[in-house]
């Protein structure tokens, strides 16, 4: 019989969206197609056994999700999705360690060469096969300003802020 001792609850926040209220970390994490159930029952597994780790540990030394991430979604989440200004898409993604410098830069790049219709920053992501669209959707949903009509995108100013980088010339 599994006896899990340590686990890692998302605190309920009264403006938290109610699907996510009292969710458990590997709930969450699945929710947002960054490991799979069957994953997260290796993870419950490991955890009856190493009752000193959590979750994201055994996640992250499995190698199935980067220790930053398992940290962001069990330390930072739920602040954010209670603050009520939010942010662009891309902020959420690189603190996350979902996403790089780099690639934030290369998906800039990529939607100023076609300003019209401009290419949605989460599109791109999946495009580029850098993250699944359940992943993006679960940010959108949850965390990421949304500009009209569901556009999101990062301005040059935001990204400066995250990289102290210049930006490429056209």
């Amino acid at each position: 019989m599994l006896h899990v001792t340590k686990t890692t609850i998302i605190k309920p926040a009264e403006s938290m969206p109610k699907k996510l209220a009292k969710k458990l970390l590997g709930e969450i994490l699945q929710e947002a197609g960054l490991v799979s159930a069957a994953q997260i029952q290796i993870a419950l597994q490991d955890q009856g056994i190493y009752d000193d780790m959590r979750i994201g540990e055994i996640l992250a030394l499995r190698g199935w999700l980067k220790q930053e991430t398992a940290d962001f979604f069990a330390e930072r989440f739920p602040a954010l999705v209670k603050q009520p200004n939010k942010k662009p898409l891309g902020v959420y993604l690189k603190e996350a360690a979902l996403l790089d410098d780099h690639q934030i830069r290369i998906l800039l790049a990529e939607q100023q060469k076609n300003p019209t219709p401009r290419i949605r920053f989460g599109k791109l992501v999946v495009l580029k096969g850098w993250l699944k669209q359940d992943t993006v959707d679960f940010f959108l949903d949850n965390l990421a300003a949304r500009a009209e009509q569901d556009k999101v995108y990062i301005s040059q100013t935001v990204l400066k802020t995250l990289t102290n980088h210049p930006f490429p010339n056209k």
